[in-house]
C-alpha cells in the first residue's frame, strides 16, 4: 500500500489535498484498508462548505438546522474548536484489545435486544442504546473529560474510556477512545495517556501523534456508511487538534449496527482482563447515535456495571440526564 508522510503537520495545503497516513504492516496483513486524512485546504470552512465538500474532505456530515437542531449545535461545536487537522499516525498494540462485553446478565439471545436494566459485565461499565428492528445505528458521537490514572497498589492497572458500535450480542466492535495506564512499582510510576480506535477482532491501534492528557476533553465521532466501511473523526477540544481516517474492518468482520454505546472498560491484556485503574469518574456527555431515519441520546440507554472477583462492582454508572452518563470507579479488581 503506498504511503506518504507529513513532515510538517502544521501545513496547510492550497488545494483539495488528502494525504494518506502510514500504516502499520500488522494492520494491512489483517485485511484492513485504511486512509488517514491531514489539514483542511487553505481558506476551507466546514461552517459554509457543501455537503459534497465536506464529504470529500471526510468531514461529519452537517446535520438540517431544523429536522436535527440538537445534532445541529453539537456539530457546530465540534467543528469550530478543532483549529488544525493532522494526518493521523499509528501503532498497532496486538497485545492489548478491547471487544464485546463480557455480558453477566443480560439478554443473549437476539442481535437487537430491548434494553436491558441492571445488566453486569466483566469488562465493560457504561450506557448502551439499543437499535430499532431493521433500522441498524450507523453512526455514534460523544465526549468526554480524559481521568487522570491512579493506583494506591503495587501493579499494572488501565481504563479504557470510548464510544463504539456493537459488542453486545455481536462478535463485531468498532471504538474509538482513550488509553489511562499506570504502573506503579516501589517508587517508580509510569502512566501512558493516548487515544486508540479498534474494530475487533483485529486488536488496539494507538494514534501515536494525537496528543492527550489527563483533563482534557475528547470528542469522537464514528459513522458507517455501510457494513464494511467507517469514518472516524477525533477532536481534542481542549487543544484544538483533531484527526480523521477512513477505515474498513479486518477480514471476515462486518457491522451489525445493533447497539451504541458510551462505556469506560478494563482491556484484555496479553491474554488477561487488565485491572482496572482508578480513573475516580468519567463523564461522557453530548451522547447521540443513530441510522439515516433516526437520532437517539440515552433517553432509554440500559446501564451496564462493571463487576469482579466474587461479582464485587468495580465500575458503576449514572445516567444524569438524556445526553450525559457518569461513571463511578470503585475497585480494581
Amino acid at each position: 500500500m503506498a504511503t506518504t508522510s507529513t513532515r510538517n503537520p502544521g501545513a496547510r495545503p492550497k488545494g483539495n489535498v488528502l494525504q494518506t497516513a502510514p500504516v502499520p504492516q500488522t494492520l494491512t496483513s489483517k485485511g484492513f484498508r485504511i486512509r488517514g486524512f491531514g489539514p483542511l485546504p487553505e481558506g476551507f470552512d466546514p461552517l459554509t462548505a457543501t455537503a459534497r465538500q465536506l464529504a470529500a474532505q471526510r468531514l461529519p456530515r452537517r446535520p438540517d438546522a431544523e429536522k436535527e437542531a440538537g445534532a445541529r449545535e453539537l456539530w457546530e461545536r465540534a467543528v469550530t474548536r478543532t483549529k488544525l487537522w493532522i494526518t493521523p499516525e499509528f501503532e498497532h498494540h496486538e497485545h492489548i484489545s478491547h471487544g464485546p462485553a463480557r455480558l453477566e446478565r443480560a439478554s443473549r439471545s437476539a442481535t437487537a435486544a430491548p434494553a436491558v436494566s441492571n445488566a453486569t459485565s466483566t469488562n465493560w461499565s457504561g450506557a448502551a442504546v439499543f437499535a430499532p428492528a431493521n433500522k441498524p445505528y450507523r453512526f455514534v458521537g460523544g465526549q468526554w473529560t480524559v481521568p487522570s490514572p491512579n493506583s494506591s497498589v503495587d501493579g499494572s492497572y488501565y481504563a479504557s474510556e470510548w464510544v463504539g458500535i456493537d459488542g453486545w450480542n455481536s462478535k463485531d466492535v468498532l471504538q474509538a477512545g482513550t488509553e489511562t495506564q499506570i504502573t506503579k512499582f516501589w517508587i517508580f510510576t509510569s502512566t501512558q495517556v493516548y487515544a486508540w480506535w479498534e474494530w475487533f477482532p483485529a486488536g488496539e491501534v494507538k494514534i501515536s501523534n494525537l496528543p492527550v492528557s489527563p483533563g482534557d476533553v475528547m470528542y469522537c465521532l464514528i459513522c458507517a456508511d455501510s457494513t464494511s466501511h467507517a469514518t472516524v473523526s477525533f477532536s481534542n477540544q481542549s487543544t484544538g487538534v483533531g484527526t480523521r481516517f477512513d477505515i474498513t474492518p479486518p477480514s471476515g468482520t462486518t457491522l451489525t449496527g445493533n447497539v451504541a454505546e458510551w462505556i469506560v472498560e478494563r482491556p484484555t491484556v496479553n491474554g488477561s482482563v487488565a485491572n482496572l485503574t482508578d480513573y475516580a469518574a468519567c463523564y461522557f456527555d453530548e451522547c447521540i447515535a443513530g441510522g439515516s431515519l433516526s437520532i437517539d441520546n440515552l433517553s432509554g440507554a440500559s446501564l451496564i456495571t462493571m463487576t469482579g472477583t466474587g461479582g464485587a462492582s468495580l465500575s458503576e454508572p449514572t445516567k444524569e440526564n438524556d445526553s450525559v452518563v457518569k461513571v463511578n470507579w470503585s475497585k480494581s479488581s
